[in-house]
């Protein structure tokens, strides 16, 4: 029952982006952003703004997905020291795109897929045979050891690699391994605190006190880095809203005390009440932030989402403006400011400002709430079959097909402007394909 157990384990680590809960953080973002600009390119990789996504889970860890999306843990945010170690985490992951490592991660996957379903087939040929159960759970647990065997020793040789093409890309933008060696020691120190044994068999990673040496070696070569003082502050900031926000409150105040004038502490302080639904509270402290920087647009946005949490829609709105007069480029700022206006009883004016800026914010990525605020401002202007077309767009894109056919279908039943027609016909032939799909497995 073990090794199964274990075997399960592995898996969930093999493919960490299977299930996810991420979060939207437009400064975040931003920051992982330009830390990994120079990164890919230096790796000739491109780079597009929505490449970065957060996971909203404490643990140790990153990620690359496909096509290039870098998935980075809100643990890992939280717990680094400062910028250089999460330069040291996305220069590693860029290591594994440069290696191809993911796409022979599924054909190993696949492999080993194919070996459990052999294993069980034997299994039952075992079973009947001998009329014994536990001589069908010897073939599979005798199958799976060997084929976990092989894909450790796969890992392991991955990752050696993308921690030597990590140091490389590093170096040629001035920046120190120091950020990777430290993070590695505070993987070694929370598998120390958890008794977890630095056995390679059933780990998909070099043992850590491997790459420690490893990164001391090249830190002992290395040219003076470049300064990080900016990117450390932003970094700052960003640990102390997400951890007002994710944390629990007694926590908040323990960590940033009252006592605490910092611009880091002010923004906790803000998002600790805000999460009371003390709107004069936490505006004490946006006034603070906002007297010291007029021209920040987290600082506006921050204010905007207090005044929405109070309910004061329409409060939000004049913030969420701002904050978008100040970040033009912002898909979230769009969406946030949209939600805020369809909250504050919009005249018609207002409901037709929004269809531009949310088409806008989809063309640079299908935003599932994008789509649902189309069908809702479409729906204020009577527009219904227009309506019922974006609902199924959303509902298509968080994976409810059934009901973006139903939705599409009374959409197509109605007249129809003729760019919206076209873009449900295309929408229909789409959740054909998935349908065929689908129904091959």
């Amino acid at each position: 029952m073990r090794r199964l157990f274990l075997t399960l384990i592995f898996l969930c680590l093999a493919l960490p982006a299977a299930a996810v809960s991420l979060i939207s953080d437009e400064e975040a973002e931003s920051w992982l952003y330009d830390l990994l600009t120079p990164i890919f390119r230096a790796a000739n990789l491109p780079l597009n703004r929505d490449y970065v996504h957060i996971v909203k889970d404490d643990s140790l860890n990153a990620f690359v997905g496909d096509q290039n999306h870098m998935f980075v843990h809100t643990g890992t945010l939280l717990k680094a020291k400062n910028s250089n170690e999460i330069e040291g985490v996305l220069a590693h992951e860029t290591g594994h795109i440069l290696g191809g490592h993911i796409l022979r991660l599924k054909i190993k996957m696949q492999d080993l897929q194919k070996a459990t379903l052999a294993s069980l087939i034997a299994a039952a040929g075992a079973a009947a045979a001998s009329g014994r159960g536990d001589a069908a759970i010897a073939v599979v647990l005798g199958t799976q050891s060997s084929a976990i065997n092989a894909m450790t020793a796969y890992q392991v040789s991955e990752e050696r690699a993308a921690d030597e093409t990590a140091v490389s890309l590093l170096h040629q933008n001035r920046k120190s391994v120091r950020g990777l060696k430290d993070f590695m020691q505070k993987i070694q120190s929370a598998n120390r605190l958890q008794g977890i044994e630095e056995n390679p068999y059933f780990r998909t990673h070099p043992v850590t006190a491997e790459r420690v040496a490893f990164f001391n070696e090249k830190l002992q070569k290395e040219a003076p880095s470049a300064s990080e003082a900016e990117m450390d502050a932003r970094l700052k900031r960003i640990q102390a809203k997400l951890f007002a926000y994710l944390a629990p409150l007694p926590q908040v105040i323990r960590r940033y005390p009252l006592d605490d004038a910092s611009v880091p502490a002010d923004i906790a302080h803000a998002v600790y009440y805000m999460r009371q639904k003390n709107l004069n509270a936490a505006q004490k402290y946006l006034h603070r932030l906002l007297a010291a920087e007029p021209q920040n647009p987290y600082f506006w946005e921050l204010k905007a989402q207090t005044f929405f949490e109070s309910g004061r829609p329409r409060d939000a709105v004049k913030a969420y403006r701002r904050a978008l007069d100040l970040k033009p480029s912002s898909d979230q700022f769009k969406l946030a400011y949209a939600e805020a206006v369809l909250s504050a009883s919009p005249s018609r004016p207002e409901l037709q400002s929004l269809i531009p800026l949310l088409e806008q914010a989809n063309r640079s990525r299908a935003w599932p709430s994008a789509w649902h605020y189309l069908g809702q401002v479409y729906a204020g202007l009577g527009q219904i079959a227009v309506a019922d077309y974006f609902a199924a767009e959303y509902n298509a894109a968080v994976g409810e097909n059934a009901v973006a056919s139903r939705q599409l279908a009374k959409a197509l039943k109605q007249p129809l402007p003729a760019n919206i027609k076209l873009r449900a016909e295309d929408l229909k032939a789409r959740l054909a394909q998935e349908n065929k799909k689908n129904s091959l497995f």
